[in-house]
């Protein structure tokens, strides 16, 4: 565990939030007076002996450390800055662990190529961005980032994102049943989507893509698509403060009543948060045999054979 985790995490086993209060920054103790601080802080660890490390994401220079007690019903979220003041902190108490969605039955491709940084999961909790509650937590955004970065530093606005623009695909093979497109790409709590496509899957499965670029989305509503077919750009439209691409699958397409499943992840493990994750066209063959069908071997084996033959005997 960082130093610094060990440090807090024991200031606040021991009730020393007088010392916690004291590395907020100013925009943290905005939200909190000391007395109101120690008194939430206080009550929310009544009850807890341990705490366990959950997850610790850097992005963006600074660090997002996530503790629960043993049970996953009281989360302490942390965020340091890079001299490791305090940001915010969020102490949320829960039982949504309990609670449990059924899986995919289809399993889904990630919806881009290369490398791309998972800062939000719902499969674990405390780890989602956006809705707390089980039925609505199982869904990813993803940044494009280099160096744990999502700017280039050395371009301005927009064009600095590495995420913005970048082709986003279809996930599975499916039937395009809405489109929204048209929205500016700028934050827009009324439209939180911003611009999306939903895809209806076998067994009835519904994926979600959002916070697409304004004028960039190339498929209609009755299309037929395949898998990794492109059919939009990541953008920055919707309820987010940077461009980034949300994916959810949900067993009905009204946002508002649907149920988020839990994505089966075909050929690999699922993205968790504060990892990169690849697609299948940049993994290595090492690193790709174990992720492969038996069906997808074969086919790398045969598409293989004439290589080697002509190595060998050209």
């Amino acid at each position: 565990m960082h130093h610094e985790n060990k440090q807090f995490i024991h200031l606040f086993k021991n009730g020393q939030f007088d010392d916690i209060y004291h590395q907020m920054t100013d925009s943290c103790k905005s939200h909190y007076s000391m007395d109101t601080f120690h008194h939430e802080a206080s009550s929310f660890h009544h009850g807890i002996r341990r705490y366990r490390l959950l997850n610790e994401m850097v992005l963006n220079g600074n660090r997002c450390v996530l503790w629960s007690d043993f049970r996953k019903e009281k989360l302490l979220s942390v965020q340091f800055n890079r001299v490791n003041q305090i940001e915010s902190i969020q102490m949320t108490v829960t039982s949504s662990s309990k609670e449990t969605n059924p899986f995919t039955k289809n399993k889904y491709h990630l919806p881009f190529k290369e490398q791309w940084f998972v800062v939000s999961e719902g499969t674990n909790v405390g780890m989602y961005l956006h809705e707390p509650i089980r039925k609505k937590r199982d869904g990813y955004d993803f940044l494009k980032t280099k160096d744990q970065q999502p700017y280039n530093r050395r371009k301005v606005g927009m064009n600095g994102s590495y995420a913005f623009g970048e082709q986003v695909l279809s996930p599975l093979d499916g039937t395009v049943y809405q489109v929204v497109d048209g929205l500016p790409d700028e934050s827009n709590p009324d439209h939180p989507l911003g611009n999306h496509v939903f895809i209806q899957h076998k067994h009835d499965e519904y994926s979600l893509l959002a916070h697409l670029e304004s004028g960039s989305i190339i498929v209609k509503v009755g299309d037929q698509v395949k898998t990794k077919k492109v059919i939009a750009r990541c953008g920055r439209s919707g309820n987010t403060l940077e461009p980034r691409l949300h994916m959810r699958v949900m067993n009905h397409p009204d946002v508002d009543t649907a149920t988020a499943l839990p994505i089966r992840w075909k050929g690999r493990k699922r993205p968790v948060r504060g990892k990169v994750v690849t697609s299948r066209e940049e993994d290595s063959w090492s690193n790709g045999l174990v992720a492969l069908d038996f069906s997808e071997l074969l086919f790398y084996i045969i598409q293989a054979i004439p290589r080697l033959f002509f190595r060998f005997f050209g």
